[in-house]
């Protein structure tokens, strides 16, 4: 029986490669539902494809929804339509949308008992403590999708947890990999936006050039895994053909290594706990160590400091400042991709605003999240440099 799948976020580049996997395999999976943003004409592109599933679309306008090409009167629109397409009751979702508001989904998914393949690292970022780890480790209930943390899924399953001295997770470098860091403080957008190896969306390409997108992880793969943050580390790999890597206490080490495609940890959460023989049908996708060459360096935290305030987050289990973290970002990042200011507006809204909400109770409901959520954007909003 074919898994029916809802995906969030179809029209970004997470939600095109779930798109392309389902289609790959069609004897696995079926596409009954989605949700898109601006894009119309790939969502109609989409539905054209899948025109005997899809059951229900959201769109995120309302003005959009004449524009859809779809016999039905099961078209939503806005952020409640999007829990409409939780009621198709699919067997999993694929959360790709980007930012701090899709967060909701991935709880309302977890509540009905609906596996989240989640590439939404804000999710357990805002709401892991109100999760809690009974939930975020508990891979019949959310299902990573970024690459670093599919990886670490493959390698660290069925580990005992104290044979492990530290866990990595790999990073590009991003964009302004070869500056120094007062050449980065004062880069602006379109430079920014130059990811040398992945083909991303606008805020995750500039969350990877600050490496905030990294601290995020971190925070991430915290409540995933459950792995102490002094265990936790990242490994600076240009060529990323390494995801993540394990040390153990013998003194011996593994890791995975893939093609910097997203389609492979894409396939590995919509299968899980299977392996797709995806290599067999897309044929780029096949690894090859022949020719390789590679670098491993520790990142500069002095030039990366919005890395530094991951770890030191965690080394606090500061709660309520990882959630500053994330909530922070977005709104410095939405003015940084309206050029309003260069990289270090980006520093001080993020380090000013973590600083401000660090140490507070955490919120243990929904409406304490969306009130803690709504003072952050304020304050960080009001930032003036």
């Amino acid at each position: 029986m074919c898994c029916r799948v809802v995906v969030f976020g179809i029209t970004g580049s997470i939600g095109s490669g779930a798109e392309k996997i389902i289609s790959v395999f069609p004897e696995k999976f079926k596409l009954v539902g989605c949700s898109a943003g601006k894009n119309i004409n790939l969502l109609n592109r989409f539905l054209s494809k899948h025109q005997g599933s899809i059951e229900a679309v959201t769109v995120l306008d309302e003005n959009d929804k004449e524009k859809v090409e779809f016999n039905s009167d099961k078209i939503y629109h806005g952020k409640e339509g999007l829990f409409d397409l939780l009621d198709l009751k699919p067997d999993k979702i694929i959360n790709a949308i980007s930012g701090n508001s899709g967060w909701k989904i991935t709880l309302e998914s977890v509540k009905r008992g609906i596996p989240v393949c989640l590439a939404n690292k804000e999710s357990v970022v805002i709401a892991g403590y109100y999760l809690g780890k009974e939930i975020t480790t508990d891979r019949s209930k959310i299902i990573p999708i970024d690459s670093e943390h599919a990886a670490l899924m493959q390698i660290i399953e069925n580990r005992e947890m104290d044979d492990i001295t530290k866990v990595y997770l790999t990073a590009s470098g991003g964009a302004l990999r070869n500056m120094s860091a007062s050449q980065m403080v004062e880069a602006d957008a379109e430079t920014a936006l130059k990811h040398p190896v992945w083909d991303m969306g606008a805020k995750v390409t500039v969350d990877s050039a600050t490496m905030l997108n990294k601290g995020l992880e971190l925070i991430e793969a915290y409540w995933l895994f459950g792995i102490e943050p002094e265990k936790l580390g990242v490994i600076v790999h240009p060529e990323v053909d390494v995801h993540a890597a394990l040390m153990f206490k013998d003194g011996s080490s593994i890791s995975q290594l893939a093609p910097s495609s997203m389609l492979i940890p894409i396939a590995a959460a919509l299968s899980y706990p299977e392996m797709l023989p995806v290599a067999e049908r897309i044929e780029d996708l096949k690894f090859s160590y022949f020719g390789k060459k590679m670098s491993f360096d520790p990142p500069d935290l002095d030039k990366y400091v919005l890395l530094k305030i991951a770890f030191d987050l965690l080394q606090k289990r500061d709660y309520s400042g990882m959630l500053a973290y994330a909530v922070a970002d977005e709104v410095a990042v939405e003015r940084f991709l309206k050029n309003e200011m260069k990289v270090k507006g980006i520093h001080t809204i993020v380090s000013q605003t973590v600083s401000r909400f660090s140490g507070l109770v955490p919120p243990d409901n929904e409406k304490e999240i969306d009130d803690l959520i709504s003072k952050i954007e304020t304050f960080a909003l009001n930032i003036v440099f």
